[in-house]
């Protein structure tokens, strides 16, 4: 089992969206964090540190690293803003 802990970005952007969403993304992280290997589900990311992988929760991305058993949200972006850097 994996702890979840949000950065303060990570933070900012979970309040910024509905409770709907909010609902919806904390059950997928949830069940996330109780698999064996929490990286299965994920895609690898390039040139998005610290973030080094993402889950897709609808239109929206999650990007996360994993650190002694506990994964840290680093973003939550919808698709669209997700890629542009």
């Amino acid at each position: 089992m994996y702890f979840i802990k949000f950065t303060p970005r990570g933070q900012r952007d979970l309040k910024k969206l509905n409770p709907h969403l909010k609902k919806r993304i904390a059950k997928k992280l949830d069940d996330y964090s109780k698999r064996k290997n929490p990286f299965e589900p994920a895609r690898p990311l390039i040139n998005l540190p610290p973030a080094t992988h993402r889950y897709r929760v609808g239109k929206y991305r999650i990007y996360f690293f994993i650190k002694r058993k506990i994964i840290y949200i680093e973003r939550i972006e919808i698709r669209g803003k997700a890629y542009r850097r």
